[in-house]
This record gives structure tokens, sequence and C-alpha cells, in this order.
């Protein structure tokens, strides 16, 4: 028995050896595939980096900052410096992520590109004696900045430019120029003020009727902007709310523009509404202006064709409208650009005044000549005064090429037709091979993060194929035709009012018009060839210019009573005639906003609304007094004094004859349009 016990305990423990033995050998393999795995992503991890995965937005060193203003210079020695940096090149995992995602140009800002507000007497030892942002500054800053960004991120500061430095006794007092502007500002407005009172004590049946003192009546042009004039009214109603929708737009594109150029401090929200949809219609808005160059071309074109039935239509007519156009637009223009250099820099202060306010004053100070000879376009757009009256000098040339055509029609009548389709080919040809040839990008992708914080400077795409007159000739043109269109239907006594075709195409113009907005929707994700950037920049706004000018067509011929009645809409009217003031003022509005902001802006959906809104009321406001002392005053001296002195006998042979609907007293002094 004990040996067969011996032997049964012998066999259990036989069998418990090879378990253990083979639970061994198991675990032997599984240490020895663990180190192996181990090792191999050790190596792995060794030769490729640690994988990009491990780095998000937040990685990235702060695009835009800026220390509180108000804090740092509360001490008499503070010194507060705006500089831009770069960021050294290397092999960094931390870099390379911000290589890869600054790549994506089209909608991503470059990340190694920093911008600081600092305050310099504080973080980097600064005093007095560096404002004067030399050299010695510049090295300073360096040191202390690259020494918190390699603190913070691994990082290392390349290069440092200082754009200026503010102490406490930073204010500049009022100069000679500004006195005597502010002088002749109050002129002006005493002149108003005294016409006004002129007529209000003495009225014009008690002899208070003087021509030139009534244009400076307030009353006078307030009835006038709230009821309309007969030269702006009739079928022609249309075009001021068409200008008052236009204006709100730029100003919604604008405001964007706004948020991305200042020290926003989650830059991400401008990046990622280039994927958002609504938010991306606003990038591609810019097309909204060809609104106003259609409507240039066609007042200009109808005007001239009915001006021409009645009067020698030559060579002298053309510097003559010249000059009538010139005294049209500059005195609005005189009024801004004389507040922009002299009195809106002392209004107020901040870290991004200088940047925005004081340097459109060195700007006006110094290029106002290409204002004054309505040429700004035809100069680098970050070196312009008063940047967004670019539309002026584009409008100008495009209006001398046509005096130009039309003077070829009313010469050869016969060659209407094949000029004028001559002249649209070429100007669709024109903009393609420009494109082509210089391989521009879309219009639509110039206008990106990056380029916006530069202020659209170099950027060729910008400056010849959307502020270009060549670039704009086609929608301009479009509206020349229509007006050739519709003039030949009165003369002829077209009756389009029941046309199916007609009616259909206006229905469409909307859909079609909001549907050029959404081409070119996916190029901010991907490069366009030469070819397809070529075509995208030649159709693209001009299939939206078509659409605006059936929309006008249909309109005349009241083939829908919805659209109709969404441009006959009483209050749009005197918001239209103040399009053009809003036009000058607005951007000067938004400068001193951004340029009295402390600390970086919070950018989210609402308070881009709000900033939006706020714009739009403060422009109009503004615009207001604007048109009623300047630009309505000249508009009336300008009919008084270039307006063609008819004879009495004339007046009533052309009042016996049957007027053509919304024209009536055409002369080439209404042939100045404007927006």
């Amino acid at each position: 028995m004990y040996y067969k016990s011996t032997r049964r305990y012998s066999k259990s423990w036989s069998v418990v050896a090879d378990q253990l033995s083979a639970q061994l050998t198991m675990s032997w393999w599984f240490i020895v595939f663990c180190v192996c795995a181990g090792t191999h992503a050790l190596q792995d991890n060794v030769t490729d980096g640690p994988p990009t995965s491990i780095f998000d937005y937040h990685s990235m060193p702060a695009l835009s900052e800026l220390d509180d203003f108000d804090l740092c210079l509360r001490k008499p020695d503070a010194v507060y410096c705006i500089v831009d940096l770069v960021l050294l090149e290397d092999d960094t995992p931390l870099y390379q992520f911000i290589k890869n995602f600054s790549s994506l140009s089209y909608k991503n800002y470059q990340h190694s590109k920093l911008h600081r507000g600092v305050c310099g007497s504080q973080h980097c030892g600064l005093n007095t004696s560096h404002a004067d942002a030399g050299e010695t500054t510049a090295e300073r800053l360096k040191d202390c900045l690259n020494a918190s960004i390699h603190e913070g991120y691994g990082l290392q500061v390349d290069t440092l430019s200082v754009r200026y430095c503010k102490t406490q006794d930073g204010y500049i007092p009022p100069d000679i120029l500004d006195y005597i502007i502010g002088a002749l500002l109050l002129l002006l407005l005493l002149v108003n003020l005294g016409c006004s009172a002129y007529y209000f004590f003495l009225p014009a049946e008690n002899g208070g009727d003087n021509k030139y003192m009534l244009a400076f009546c307030v009353q006078k042009n307030w009835k006038a902007l709230k009821h309309g004039g007969s030269a702006e009214g009739g079928i022609f109603k249309c075009f001021q709310a068409l200008r008052f929708y236009t204006m709100v737009m730029i100003l919604g594109l604008h405001s964007m523009i706004f948020i991305g150029y200042g020290y926003t401090a989650n830059p991400e929200f401008i990046e990622k509404s280039y994927d958002d949809f609504f938010k991306a219609l606003l990038f591609n808005s810019r097309i909204i202006v060809q609104i106003f160059f259609v409507m240039g071309g066609f007042l200009m074109a109808y005007k001239m064709l009915v001006y021409a039935e009645t009067h020698p239509f030559t060579l002298k007519t053309v510097p003559m409208a010249i000059v009538n156009r010139w005294f049209r637009l500059m005195p609005a223009v005189l009024v801004v650009m004389g507040l922009a250099m002299t009195w809106v820099p002392h209004m107020g202060s901040g870290p991004m005044w200088d940047a925005v306010v004081k340097r459109e004053r060195d700007m006006c100070r110094s290029n106002w000549w290409q204002l004054v000879i309505l040429m700004p376009n035809l100069f680098p757009f970050e070196h312009l005064c008063l940047p967004q009256a670019w539309y002026l000098g584009t409008d100008t040339q495009l209006f001398l090429m046509t005096l130009v055509v039309l003077l070829i029609i009313w010469r050869w009548p016969k060659s209407g037709i094949p000029v004028l389709s001559a002249v649209m080919a070429i100007s669709l040809l024109i903009p393609f091979l420009q494109s082509y040839l210089m391989e521009l990008l879309p219009i639509r992708v110039s206008i990106s993060p990056e380029s916006i914080r530069e202020i659209f400077g170099y950027n060729d795409t910008f400056y010849h194929a959307y502020v270009s007159a060549q670039g704009n000739w086609a929608g301009y043109h479009l509206g020349v035709l229509t007006a050739y269109f519709y003039h030949k239907a009165q003369a002829e006594k077209w009756d389009l009012r029941d046309s199916i075709l007609l009616k259909l195409l206006f229905i469409a113009s909307i859909p079609i018009a909001f549907g050029t907005v959404l081409m070119g929707w996916d190029l901010h994700h991907r490069e366009a060839s030469a070819f397809e950037s070529a075509v995208f920049n030649a159709l693209n706004q001009n299939f939206f210019a078509l659409a605006i000018c059936v929309f006008i067509v249909g309109y005349f011929y009241k083939c829908n009573r919805i659209y109709v009645s969404s441009v006959e809409w009483g209050p749009l009217q005197p918001l239209g005639r103040m399009s053009y003031c809003a036009m000058l003022l607005h951007a000067t509005i938004l400068r001193t906003y951004g340029g009295q902001m402390r600390r970086s802006f919070f950018a989210t959906d609402y308070t881009a609304i709000m900033l939006y809104a706020g714009i739009v009321t403060t422009t109009y406001l503004f615009a207001l007094p604007l048109y009623l002392f300047v630009e309505a005053p000249a508009c009336q001296l300008q009919k008084l004094l270039l307006g063609p002195k008819r004879r009495a006998k004339e007046r009533e042979d052309n009042n016996r004859n049957q007027v053509k609907p919304g024209i009536s007293n055409v002369s080439v002094s209404t042939v100045s349009t404007h927006i």
C-alpha cells in the first residue's frame, strides 16, 4: 500500500511539475514578446519622433497676445511695445506640427509668425530709453521672448521686429495741418447752419430763394433724402435698395476681415470659418461689389444714350463728364480724408491705435494725391489712404473706357452690336489670360487669413484680379449692355411685361446670384491648377453680374411682385442714398474701434454678430451728417455750376415731348454716376 500510495503521489507531483513547466515556458515567451515589441516601438519612436497626434491646436504658441495696456502704463517709466516675431525653424516635433498645420495657407494662419503686445518694463526690464523701438529695444525683447517661448514650448525666436513702443507721454499734440483742416470743416458746418437759418427765417415766398444758399439748407436736403429726388426716382428706384443691400453685405465681409486682422485671442474662429457653410459665404461675398459696377455701367451708358439724343456727343463731352464726375465724388472724399489725417488720431489710444489709426494718418498725409486724381487702385494696396476707396479708381477707369466705346457707337450707329460684343469678349479674355499667365490664385482664395493679416500686401491675385479695372471690366460692361438693350426696347416699344421667359429668368436671377457665391467652395482645401484659377476668375463674379442684370430688367417690367416690393420699400431709399458716405466712413470706424481694444478680442458667433450690427448702425449714423452737410450740397452746387444753361424755348420744347420713364432733363452733369 505504501508503494501504491507513493506511486500515486509521485504521479501527482509529475503532473504538477509538467503544468508548472508549461506555464513557465508560456510566461517566458510572453516576456520575450513584450520585450521585443517594446524594443521595436522604442526604435520606431527614436527614428520617427513622437506622433503628431500628441499635439493639438493649443499646443502651439498663441498667434496673437496682448498684455493689459492700461495696467502696464500706470508707472511713469513704463514701456509697451508691439512686436512681430518669427520662430526659428528646427527639427523639433512641435515645430514640424506647426509647419504642417500652416501649410494649409488657404485657410490657416502662419503660426510660425507670432504677434505680441508686450509690457516691456514689466517682463523684459525696458524703460523709457527704449521707447525709440531701435535695435537695442529689439535685442532686449528678442532675448526676453526667446526665453519665455523656449521655456514654455521648447522653441526659439529667429527674428523679431518692433513696430512701435508706447509710453505715458506718447500723446502727439495737434500741428498746423490739424488746425487748418479743422478750421475749414468748422467753416463748412457754419455755412450749412447759416443757410439753414436763412431758409428758416426767410422762406422762399419772402425772398429766401437763393439757389446757392438753398444748396446748403439742411431742411431741404433732409426732405430730399426722405422723399427722393427726380434724378434717382422713377424706374431707378430699385438702385437705392440695391446700394443699401450691397453695402450691408460688404460691411459683413469687412467685419470678418477686422476680426482676422486684429489681435484675436482665438484665431481658430477665423480658420474654422472656412469650413463652416454660412461663414464661408462671407469670404466670397466680395463678389457683391459687382452690383456697384453693374449699376455704374448701366446708369452711365443709359444716361449717355439719352443725352446723345438731344445733345452733340463729341470728344469735348469726355473732359466735361470727367470734370463733373470729379466734383460729384471729391467733396465727401476730401472731408473723410481730412478727418483721417488730422483729428481722428487724437480721439483715442490703445495698443493697436498706432498700427491702424495713426498708420492711416501717415498714409493719407503722404499719399493723399492718389485719391485726388481718383486713381488709388493703381498703387500698392497696403500703402493706400482710405483703402476702401479703391472702388472709385476702378470705376473711374471703366467710366473713361466706356465713354470711348459709346462715342464710337454714337459716331457709327451700325457698329453698336459688333463693338459691344467685341468689348464683352475682350473683357472676359483679359482676366482669363492674366490669371493663367501670371499663375494667379482664384480670387476667393486670395482672401486667406495670412493675407488679411498683411492687409493684402504683396498679394498679386488681390491686386490684379480683384481691385484692378480689367478684373471688373466684364461686370461693368454687362451693365452697359443692359442699358443698351433697355434703351433699344424703349425706342422700339417692346412690351416684355407678359414675357414668360423674362418672368422665369427674373425669378431665377436671385438663386443664381446666391449660387455663384458658393462656386469654388472646395478651393480653400486644395490647390487649383492655373487653368482652373483662370476660368474661376473670368467667370465667377461675372455670372453674378449677369444675374443682377437680369434682375434689373425684370424689375423695370415688374415681372414679380415679391422681388419688386423687396427693392421698393420706402426706408431703403434714404439708406441707399447714404451708401456712398457709408462706404467712405466704415473702414475708419472699424479702425478706431479696433485701435482702442485693451486686450485680445475673443471671437464667437455672438460677438461677431454684435460687432457687425454695431458697425452697420454706427456707420449709417455717421453717414447721415456727412450726406446732409457735404454730399447733398456738393451735388446741388454741381448741377448749378456745371449743368447746361438751356434756353426757355428749349425747355418748353422738351416739356412738350414725351419723356422716357425714369429719366428727365438728362445732362452731362448727371452722367457722373457713383455707388
